[in-house]
């Protein structure tokens, strides 16, 4: 059965006062204490240490006296304090034992009262106060330990979250240096320098690798230079396209891509040409570009190659065109004969007038005015056969097309005539200009026309017209068309008569066709040939009015 809570456990050896201080502790105009006695202090300890019980629960306070058969001064609160500790303990003192009374309060007892002085009312006044404020600072201690915990907890889940945001942190720059680490690899394995410019201050922030294979340079070599000494890089001639590309990115859209080529100078003195494409990579607040990123190729092989090209195919047409004219040669050489043949002739009947001292004023003038005219024709012959011999780099300048169409008639009509061709021009009046090649124009036109001479050879002489027309396209192009009275073309050979070296002549090497179409696209333009309702052939080729416009 538990003890009532009631109890007062009431520890003092000599009689009398454990008499006395019973009585007042049941006294019924008291608190009505129920005394529980204990002479020596092992006594007292056995009745506080019931077992399964927590020491001293069934007891509200302790009265103890210091001086006790087993046990004497401070040592004898201490025994019971430890035991107990949860208790209130009211220590019970003679005079003498004031000091070490005092001690006791200041190491954890409640009160003390002095036997000699004890009454009633300060006995259960000391025991009540001594109580209250047991269960208050019992009350605070576990307040204190509650939030004690309850901080604990808070800090500890603290700790835990801040253990794991370092750990995610730790985890995200493992990942974030591993994804460097990854893209260094990944850009460093291209085959192209891969960069990123900051456009507002115009220097390099990042390159791989390949900058310092491709060019020779490292990153820190070009990073502390501005725009200015990066533009001296560009070779001279590529400098206006550099500085325009800068401009450019400026306004660069999200999906836009630019792409420029342009010759740069490697570290070792040579140039490379490289085809630099970039995109936006980073916008400011604003809006505006500030980061692009590039990527830049070296296409110097194929800028060789096509360099290679380009003179062959010069040289290609060139040889094409004195063969041409190598065929040509008997009809020219008829044509500059007419001219110089009447010079002669006008000039020889002038001279015997002369001589004569028998001659007509006017008639000598005219004589002379016709000898002057016949020298400007062969002059003329002499030119043009000049300007379609020569050898020089292509040079595109505004062209009337119907006057080079023209000039190649008079140039082709002694073989027309020999050949019993009719030539007949269907050309419209009044064409925009056309940036061409005067002198490869005219290669195509007289490859076009003798094809077609070729294309009759076979068909009666009454039917064997040719038929050259120009006009305006609607998509800003002119166009010229050559129309022949041949035998035509199956499908399956209209479809190779342009590749090289494809002929169906006996005599020739079939390269007409494929460096006339070559001509054509170098301007823009394109050159085809369809079967015509009849009878025959018509090729037909459109030169774009403005460079860049495909026909």
């Amino acid at each position: 059965m538990a003890l009532s809570p009631r109890e007062i456990l009431l520890i003092e050896d000599n009689e009398a006062d454990l008499v006395l201080i019973s009585m007042m502790l049941s006294d019924q105009g008291g608190d009505g204490w129920v005394v529980k006695t204990a002479s020596t202090l092992a006594a007292g300890m056995r009745l506080l240490a019931q077992p399964n019980q927590p020491a001293g629960s069934q007891f509200a306070a302790v009265l103890l006296d210091l001086s006790l058969p087993d046990s004497h001064g401070f040592d004898t609160f201490i025994a019971i304090h430890q035991l107990a500790p949860s208790l209130p303990v009211v220590v019970l003192t003679g005079n003498a034992d004031e000091e070490i009374a005092l001690q006791a309060v200041h190491t954890g007892a409640q009160d003390y009262l002095s036997k000699n002085a004890l009454t009633n009312e300060l006995l259960q006044k000391s025991l009540r106060y001594a109580i209250e404020r047991k269960q208050l600072e019992r009350q605070w201690r576990e307040e204190l330990e509650q939030r004690v915990r309850e901080r604990t907890a808070e800090l500890s889940a603290a700790n835990e979250g801040l253990q794991r945001e370092i750990a995610e942190r730790r985890r995200a720059e493992e990942a974030l240096q591993e994804s460097q680490r990854f893209v260094e690899r990944i850009t460093n394995a291209t085959p192209s320098i891969v960069y990123i410019l900051d456009v507002t201050t115009r220097k390099l922030l990042y390159a791989n690798d390949r900058l310092q294979s491709i060019l020779g340079y490292s990153q820190s070599d070009l990073g502390s230079m501005d725009g200015d000494a990066l533009k001296k890089l560009v070779h001279p001639e590529d400098q206006p396209r550099f500085t325009d590309s800068f401009q450019e990115l400026l306004s660069l859209k999200d999906n836009d891509v630019q792409e420029v080529d342009s010759r740069v100078l490697h570290a070792d003195g040579s140039w490379r040409w490289l085809q630099s494409r970039k995109v936006v990579f980073r916008r400011a607040v604003d809006g505006s570009v500030r980061l692009v990123l590039g990527s830049a190729f070296d296409i110097s092989d194929r800028k060789q190659a096509e360099e290679q090209s380009r003179q062959q195919q010069e040289q290609l047409v060139y040889v094409s065109r004195l063969t041409m004219l190598g065929e040509l040669a008997s009809g020219l050489a008829h044509e500059l004969n007419q001219p110089l043949m009447a010079v002669t002739n006008y000039a020889q009947a002038s001279l015997r007038r002369v001589r004569s001292d028998e001659f007509d004023r006017n008639e000598l003038i005219s004589w002379l005015e016709k000898t002057s005219q016949q020298a400007l024709l062969a002059g003329e012959i002499i030119k043009r056969l000049r300007r379609l011999v020569s050898r020089r780099p292509p040079e595109q300048t505004a062209t009337d097309i119907n006057d080079a169409i023209r000039e190649v008639i008079e140039m082709i009509r002694p073989e027309a005539e020999s050949r019993d061709v009719r030539v007949n021009l269907e050309l419209v009046d009044h064409l925009p200009q056309v940036p061409t090649d005067r002198v490869q124009l005219q290669q195509v036109l007289l490859n076009l026309i003798r094809n077609g001479f070729d294309a009759m050879e076979e068909t009666q002489a009454i039917e064997r017209n040719l038929t050259i027309e120009s006009a305006l396209s609607e998509n800003d192009c002119v166009t010229v068309s050559v129309s022949d009275h041949g035998e035509g073309c199956d499908a399956q050979n209209l479809q190779r008569i342009f590749q090289p070296f494809y002929t169906t002549k006996k005599q020739g090497l079939g390269m007409g066709l494929s460096i006339s179409r070559s001509i054509i696209e170098a301007h823009g333009g394109r050159l085809t040939a369809q079967p015509n309702l009849t009878r025959g052939l018509t090729f037909r080729f459109t030169l774009p009015l403005h460079t860049g416009v495909a026909g």
